[in-house]
């Protein structure tokens, strides 16, 4: 049984244009990025605690209201609080990224590894999966750091891990 299947020609591809096009708004506009992916996070927080919180009044059918209820409450007050707190945000915003840093540099080098394409373009997902856990490194020990000097380096990151996944794409499925 294979555990790590070689991703498909069309969704590497995708991967590596949204990577770049990512990378590229990121080191265009890098403050404006930053206060706009806040804004939405704490806005997402604020809604999902009011759609928790009027979900029992909505639907009689659910036995967990008052979890529901208590749920919408936090979220409104922690969406509020986000809100109100834009730098806090911004650096749990940094911490999450890095743990999904994280999550695909794993899986990168565990792909790189255990992928059947041995030697083609096996070094490419390897050096992704490395970078990114520097990458993670990096944030993770500075999330207070100059937020726009972090969007810049996320902006970097995405430009180069879309680079070399489009390579690999190109690679690993050469035109015939």
């Amino acid at each position: 049984m294979e555990v790590a299947v070689m991703p498909s020609k069309n969704s590497l591809l995708l991967r590596a244009l949204t990577n770049i096009a990512l990378g590229i708004i990121i080191l265009v506009w890098p403050s404006l990025t930053l206060l706009v992916v806040v804004y939405a996070f704490a806005i997402n927080i604020l809604l999902v605690g009011l759609m928790n919180l009027f979900e029992s009044a909505v639907d009689k059918t659910k036995s967990h209201g008052l979890v529901s209820v208590l749920l919408g409450l936090t979220g409104i007050v922690v969406g509020i609080y986000l809100l109100a707190r834009p730098l806090l945000t911004g650096e749990i915003i940094v911490i999450l990224i890095a743990l999904w840093a994280i999550m695909f540099g794993v899986a990168d080098i565990y792909i790189g590894f255990l992928s059947k394409l041995k030697g083609k373009t096996n070094w490419l997902f390897i050096l992704t999966g490395v970078f990114s856990l520097l990458f993670s490194i990096v944030l993770l020990n500075n999330p207070l750091g100059s937020t726009e000097t972090l969007m810049v380096i996320i902006g970097f990151y995405s430009l180069f891990v879309g680079i070399t996944l489009g390579a690999a794409a190109l690679i690993a499925y050469p035109k015939k």
